[in-house]
């Protein structure tokens, strides 16, 4: 069975350019889902055309909302249309892929996404090695985030109920596909634990997550440690979250 990785990273930060870097460092792909306005950190013109050189470009909406609170069909699809005709415009290519901000959508979403001409949509659904025959549902494998607890930053854990929530999401996922006790200890022992298991079986092998996550929980040690663990796979093909739905012909 064909074997596919691919990564994308939300909301355009400014911290996507040492995502970059690093991405490009190991010969990895990935989809860089940018929104028209967010935050004053966001990236500048030339900054995403720098990106667009070696990676691919998706579209976030305009102005990150959850799309399925929007009361007004207009609305919604003001601004998943209107985020893919401002990044055609400034880039001068298509743009085929759309990630619904927080994972968030509905019938409602999907039919916008549809009619707006992208070729699929990604979800925030993990845990996943495969293509739905729904492309715009379209699962991810492993978000990066703290794990097996939950961090108010690099330094400091939430002593309180939410202190297991990472675990929690993840303990039956990880019973259910066998993965080795080690995987219950870190981030990148559950991450590369995946990955071995995707090894196995074949399919698309998915990571995703925030740039100024990265920053804030200090992971970006860890993930280069993943990185490595995935590059240079002479069994595996690297492509951006559109070549992998091209590829396997949804």
């Amino acid at each position: 069975m064909r074997k596919i990785v691919t990564t994308s990273w939300d909301d355009g930060n400014k911290l996507d350019l040492k995502l970059l870097n690093l991405l490009n460092k190991y010969n990895l792909k990935g989809t860089f889902y940018i929104p028209k306005n967010l935050e004053l950190k966001s990236l500048t013109g030339q900054e995403i055309k720098l990106i667009a050189e070696t990676q691919e470009i998706g579209a976030h909406t305009l102005n990150h909302p959850n799309l399925t609170s929007l009361v007004s069909d207009e609305e919604i699809k003001r601004e998943i249309k209107g985020s893919k005709d401002f990044l055609e415009q400034f880039l001068g290519r298509e743009i085929k892929m759309f990630a619904y901000p927080g994972g968030k959508f509905d019938f409602r979403t999907k039919q916008a996404v549809k009619e707006a001409g992208f070729i699929a949509a990604r979800t925030t659904r993990e845990f996943e090695f495969g293509i739905s025959q729904d492309k715009f549902e379209f699962a991810t494998t492993i978000h990066v985030y703290p794990f097996p607890f939950r961090k108010r930053d690099k330094d400091h854990y939430y002593f309180s109920r939410f202190l297991f929530q990472p675990l929690q999401n993840s303990f039956f996922q990880i019973l259910k596909l066998k993965l080795p006790k080690r995987s219950f200890f870190s981030w990148h022992n559950l991450s590369q634990a995946l990955f071995d298991c995707f090894l196995k079986e074949g399919g698309v092998y998915h990571l995703w997550g925030h740039s100024w996550e990265i920053e804030k929980y200090d992971m970006w040690d860890d993930l280069e440690t993943v990185f490595k663990y995935m590059a240079n796979r002479s069994e595996c093909q690297y492509l951006t979250n559109g070549q992998s739905l091209e590829q396997t012909n949804l």
